[in-house]
């Protein structure tokens, strides 16, 4: 069988704005569908909507692939701004570095065209050898989020699965407190009443969750581009950042728009 031709042999940036699945989820929803699930199909569909009216020729010079679903694509109106609220979840993936989160957010302020995000998540991915998160690591980042909040860009800051401990010494730490703590209630079942009675004490929302750490793994992604171009375009891609956006219309509690912007790179270099 002859060798199929890759469509985007020399890309090695790939950026993914699937739009409003609030809009194409109606069509085909899945209750059951998962986290990781439904960020897949949103590539896989962003991915296909923009191949099938990209030109073919032009393709094989390009480095830098930027997919918007234009038919899901939509936009704050500065008029309306007031009437919702925009929360984004950062999720960190391997080897990330702190330039990332100026880079999501910019990313998502001017996909939406808004001046600001009333509330930042951040996740920490899964440690690849097993080893649980510090202090260290979030100090790190979490200076460059607080950076963007003294901008007026972000208006407050929290994070994911926190305990109670690693909480407290963030919020001792930290110049900007978290507002917000996000518990995985798959892994825990039940609120920690330590962590409930700490968070009380510091004003601190707890929210619960069913987000795993690494939303999107490396072999995830190349296979869903496998699926809808070749297996030499789905070689060697690993996600830097993945953010997932909703606009919750205030006071009522109805989610407007829902989307996932992501980011990845790869080193074609790798090609045997």
């Amino acid at each position: 069988m002859a060798e199929e031709i890759p469509v985007v042999p020399k890309a090695t940036t790939l950026l993914i704005n699937s739009g409003n699945i609030v809009n194409w989820n109606r069509l085909k929803r899945k209750p059951s569908q998962n986290p990781t699930e439904e960020i897949t199909e949103c590539v896989s569909t962003t991915f296909q909507a923009f191949l099938a009216e990209a030109d073919k020729n032009e393709l094989q010079y390009v480095t830098e692939l930027n997919c918007v679903h234009q038919k899901y694509k939509e936009t704050v109106l500065h008029s309306e701004r007031e009437d919702y609220k925009l929360t984004v979840k950062i999720f960190l993936c391997q080897n990330a570095s702190i330039d990332v989160l100026q880079e999501a957010v910019d990313r998502v302020l001017s996909e939406l065209e808004v001046s600001f995000i009333e509330t930042v998540l951040l996740s920490f991915p899964e440690n690849e050898k097993g080893e649980e998160l510090t202090l260290e690591v979030i100090k790190r980042f979490w200076k460059a989020l607080e950076t963007i909040v003294f901008k007026e860009t972000i208006l407050t800051i929290g994070v994911s699965d926190l305990d109670k401990n690693l909480l407290e010494q963030l919020h001792d730490w930290a110049e900007v407190k978290p507002a917000v703590n996000q518990v995985n209630l798959d892994s825990c079942c039940v609120m920690p009443k330590d962590l409930v009675e700490y968070a009380k004490l510091k004003d601190i929302q707890l929210l619960t969750h069913n987000d795993p750490r690494t939303i999107l793994p490396a072999d995830s992604l190349q296979n869903v581009l496998h699926e809808v171009s070749t297996e030499r375009d789905s070689e060697h891609w690993e996600p830097l950042w993945v953010l997932r956006y909703s606009i919750l219309v205030k006071c009522r509690g109805i989610v407007k728009s829902k989307g996932y912007i992501l980011k990845a790179e790869r080193d074609i270099r790798k090609r045997k």
